[in-house]
């Protein structure tokens, strides 16, 4: 008889702790879901997602994107895509803002030739983006339009999402856009022909708008290193993508391995109006290079954006892959950590 009781005791505790719920370290996110995220001619076919600008060539012949005529666009605001100071330059502040083109830089884009033919990464589109904001200026010095509507929007989205003690934002709010409204945009501008001596260059300017913003938690699984040992022999050994947990419900349907979400880290100060936007790219430390570590480390959005402005985030990240948990999901009991490596700790 003692020994049932004892098992009852037992079994019982382990009901209470498997009911007890578990614990989410977890972070807030701003979403933007883009529409019209694709760009096609007879000649080629451009597309935005995962952050970057693609290319694909739908001729039989190859062709070349100018640099020295190509644009990103942020916001209706045109940067050259490549770019270096020009050192000529003998005022310290032109030399800062006055950029000049390298001649001769050319993107090769391979032609079609009839089976499938893999997309050629032209930039990084969201850089921008990062940085810190403020109710009077945003990271780009300007303070636009779409900078006015965002600061709006996320207050409103902000009070929805507050907890009971008004001190932490633990829950889930959506807006839905038309173009008119829209918050953000982002695009570009790019000069192709079949050859580099042309004299007629095809220009094609495509622009994406914010049809969906949501602020919601999340938290990021973070793939295993493999150790020297795990990796010996030849069998197959991917790599598994970095999982972006949302705590909402997704605002479409779309392809996971061509996402056209941007989701950014929110980090905010109510007290003195200013917020950080940052990226939730998990890095590859072990492979990354000593700007990238230094980056890193201090969690600079600048200097992301320096370092990812014209390399392939894939690179020197973990493939990542946005999951949408449902706005209703369980997520037990949430503490909020300060940093995004953290919340892979997901109790």
């Amino acid at each position: 008889m003692k020994k049932i009781s004892i098992f009852i005791s037992f079994f019982c505790l382990s009901v209470i702790a498997a009911t007890a719920g578990t614990k989410t370290n977890y972070r807030n996110a701003l979403i933007f879901a883009y529409s019209n995220c694709v760009y096609e001619d007879d000649n080629i076919k451009l597309e935005i997602y995962n952050e970057q600008l693609w290319a694909t060539n739908k001729t039989k012949k190859a062709l070349f994107i100018d640099l020295a005529q190509c644009f990103t666009i942020h916001n209706g605001s045109a940067t050259p895509l490549t770019s270096n100071t020009d050192k000529k330059q003998g005022n310290k502040k032109a030399s800062q803002t006055g950029f000049t083109t390298k001649e001769g830089q050319y993107i090769t884009i391979a032609p079609d030739l009839g089976s499938k033919q893999q997309a050629t990464f032209i930039c990084n589109i969201a850089t921008k983006m990062y940085g810190n904001y403020s109710t009077t200026e945003s990271p780009s010095g300007d303070f636009t339009d779409y900078d006015k509507k965002m600061l709006n929007v996320l207050e409103e989205l902000l009070e929805e999402t507050k907890s009971k003690d008004g001190k932490t934002y633990t829950g889930t709010a959506t807006r839905h856009f038309t173009e008119d409204e829209s918050i953000n945009n982002i695009g570009a501008s790019i000069a192709y022909a079949s050859t580099q001596t042309s004299e007629n260059w095809t220009t094609v300017t495509m622009t994406s708008w914010v049809s969906d913003v949501t602020f919601a938690p999340y938290y990021v699984t973070i793939p295993k290193d493999l150790k020297k040992k795990e990796k010996a022999g030849f069998g197959i050994k991917e790599t598994a993508p970095a999982v972006v947990h949302i705590h909402a419900n997704s605002p479409f349907e779309f392809d996971a391995e061509k996402s056209p979400l941007i989701v950014m880290d929110w980090e905010g100060n109510y007290k003195k109006g200013t917020f950080k936007l940052t990226y939730t790219w998990i890095p590859k430390v072990q492979k990354m290079n000593t700007f990238a570590a230094i980056s890193l480390a201090l969690f600079s959005p600048i200097a992301f954006g320096a370092l990812a402005a014209t390399t392939n985030i894939i690179d020197n990240y973990y493939k990542k892959v946005v999951s949408f948990d449902n706005s209703d999901s369980d997520w037990g009991s949430m503490k909020y950590v300060k940093n995004i490596l953290l919340t892979n700790q997901k109790e």
